[in-house]
């Protein structure tokens, strides 16, 4: 399973969780089988009319996002493309990644 994780830095697991997911400079991408942490710089294109921003992170092909706050659009078409949106009252990579279990979904998006 891959977790897709809106963040502020390059840090690792001690990378800082972002307030939101389309404004996040990075993503830190984590695959529970291998353990796997990646940090990739964000470059969704919010001008392209083409690619919605979720469209552009599939390529990531994550199974979970998790993210302090979502827009509603996002939160929506990721769910018709079946990746669940967790929350969670965490600081770090790290916190998330120990906690997968207990993360939150992520039912309401903010209003933008």
């Amino acid at each position: 399973m891959k977790l897709l994780i809106a963040i502020n830095n390059n840090n690792g697991i001690y990378s800082v969780l972002s307030e939101h997911f389309g404004h996040c400079l990075y993503f830190a991408i984590y695959n529970t089988e291998t353990k796997n942490l990646e940090v990739v710089k964000n470059e969704i294109d919010h001008t392209n009319a083409s690619l919605t921003p979720v469209e552009q992170v599939m390529k990531f092909t994550p199974n979970i996002v998790f993210s302090l706050a979502v827009g509603q659009r996002a939160l929506k078409l990721f769910a018709k493309k079946g990746v669940k949106v967790k929350t969670g009252d965490f600081k770090i990579v790290k916190e998330v990644i120990d906690n997968i279990g207990s993360l939150s979904d992520l039912s309401l998006g903010c209003d933008h």
